[in-house]
């Protein structure tokens, strides 16, 4: 999917959507049996119908940290002094291997992951997508993660630089900048 200005907070909006049209399991008397629905049961809507409740969390979570970043650097490309080129932004959402985010704009190239993590696995999450990205033949390099991973976010904004630039998002501040108008029909 490609985003830029003129069709990002739509995009957005729609996944919002899609992830609201999630039926989610009922609750059990059994907690194991809870348990269980959560971790295997197919959700059969959403984004992911064909995964757990769980599995489709972790990759949604990972979505709207790619989404909403990419919405960032459309309307501001600044990440901490560096200035991004780029006005449209290819991504792939919910998949593994290759690249979550690439951009070119004239000769200079981007690759760039993204991720939801938990604070407890952030540096190796966040170790093992640089060692991804370092054989990458790019200008810049980025890392998009979750804000609430790290307990100062703006530390890394701070140590940005072309060879690797890393964007903290907020989904949960940032998910309600999203244009409600797709999303109330």
């Amino acid at each position: 999917m490609k985003l830029n200005l003129a069709n990002a907070e739509k995009e957005l909006s729609d996944y919002l959507r899609l992830v609201n049209s999630i039926k989610l399991p009922a609750l059990h008397d059994d907690v194991l049996i809870f348990m269980h629905s959560l971790k295997r049961k197919r959700l059969g809507s959403g984004p992911y119908p064909d995964v757990s409740l769980f599995e489709a969390s972790n990759r949604i979570l990972s979505d709207m940290v790619i989404l909403i970043g990419v919405r960032r650097l459309l309307t501001n490309p600044l990440v901490g002094d560096v200035r991004l080129p780029f006005t449209e932004y290819e991504i792939a959402l919910g998949v593994e291997g290759g690249n979550d985010l690439t951009a070119i704009a004239g000769n200079c190239r981007l690759v760039g992951e993204a991720f939801n993590v938990a604070p407890s696995f952030f540096q190796s999450k966040k170790s093992s997508m640089i060692n991804k990205l370092s054989p990458e033949k790019a200008d810049y390099r980025l890392i998009i993660f979750n804000a609430d991973a790290v307990k100062s976010p703006d530390n890394y904004i701070g140590k940005s630089e072309p060879s690797m630039l890393y964007l903290p998002v907020n989904i949960w501040v940032e998910r309600f900048n999203v244009n409600l108008k797709p999303l109330l029909g």
